[in-house]
């Protein structure tokens, strides 16, 4: 019972962490214009997120049981060390970059994690290759999918944007669209979190999944867990993240209201996409790439900073699984 009682706190503590490291992205633009405080942004954020799980949990449950089909649920220990190591290893990493103020994204040291588990319980088996391919799409999509979508907008409305918007309206745009964007990282981000709530509690309940069958969940019997991720994402968003916001809003360039417009729009489209379709994708991924894409004059971009960040990305696959083989080796040792 106690370590039921650990891996759920450190599940709640997921949440929170990817509130702070991975949803400020959303209003990293609305603050770095200065068209909003931090705080008051925070706030707006934090109910668009809490919308954006429920109504996507509610059309299209894909990304939470894509997440929960990546957990062995054949053994209840082996499952529970498994969820268990996963999460540490994301916690740890995503909290040392946070203290960097680097966006990262617990989306791929989630998964990087599980992967680690299971490799360390020997249940290399477990590992489905259709869902790492679908893992590399995604990372491809939020990357090179992100900068040509946010090329292609700015090509269709900087212009108009420019000549027939007034910045008081540029400003309101910019309020609705940081709205969307934090609606799409609650209907991304919310659902992978509910995934994992879902595969804790079948496996405390002991009911054993087959893992060829492990898609089949039905989001009716969960609401509760939907409602537990919703208020735990809220209250990460309107408490913290300023560092991440920082770094992304003013710190990679100084941001126009056009530029922070196109890449609110490519963000809000490529996170609805790939939501939709089931592909887990990084909010912070799509929201670095679309601000350094919108950026109309590369001499205004600190490609230092740019350079931390995707040192950051790629150290993730790895340091993930490591911490989280480790971790799985010393439970299947004291277990």
């Amino acid at each position: 019972m106690f370590f039921y009682i650990i891996i759920f706190i450190l599940i709640v503590f997921l949440i929170y962490t990817n509130a702070l490291t991975d949803a400020p992205n959303a209003i990293s633009t609305v603050v770095g214009t200065k068209v909003l405080k931090f705080k008051e942004a925070a706030l707006i954020s934090a109910l668009f997120n809490l919308l954006g799980i429920i109504v996507m949990s509610i059309f299209n449950f894909s990304v939470a049981d894509f997440m929960f089909s990546m957990i062995d649920m054949s053994d209840r220990v082996n499952g529970l060390s498994i969820i268990f190591s996963a999460i540490i290893s994301v916690i740890l990493f995503a909290n040392i970059a946070l203290f960097f103020g680097i966006p990262t994204s617990e989306t791929h040291a989630l998964i990087a994690g599980i992967t680690g588990a299971l490799i360390a319980c020997n249940k290399i088996e477990s590992i489905s290759i259709n869902n790492w391919i679908d893992i590399f799409i995604g990372l491809i999509f939020s990357i090179l999918g992100t900068f040509l979508i946010t090329k292609i907008i700015d090509k269709l409305f900087r212009k108009k944007l420019d000549m027939k918007v007034s910045n008081t309206g540029k400003r309101k745009l910019q309020i609705l669209s940081s709205g969307g964007t934090s609606f799409m990282h609650g209907a991304q981000d919310g659902q992978k979190f509910i995934g994992v709530i879902i595969a804790f509690q079948l496996l405390i309940q002991n009911k054993i999944v087959d893992y060829s069958n492990a898609y089949n969940i039905n989001q009716e019997n969960y609401f509760w867990i939907i409602i537990l991720v919703s208020i735990i994402m809220f209250v990460g968003v309107a408490t913290g993240g300023k560092k991440i916001v920082d770094t992304l809003g003013s710190k990679i360039s100084s941001l126009s209201s056009s530029d922070a417009l196109i890449s609110d729009f490519s963000t809000i489209f490529v996170l609805l996409f790939s939501s939709l379709n089931g592909i887990p994708i990084s909010t912070s991924h799509v929201k670095t790439i679309s601000i350094i894409s919108a950026i109309d004059k590369e001499k205004r971009i600190n490609f230092e900073k740019v350079q931390d960040i995707f040192k950051a990305w790629v150290f993730t696959f790895p340091v993930c699984m490591f911490i989280s083989f480790v971790s799985m080796k010393i439970l299947m040792i004291v277990l």
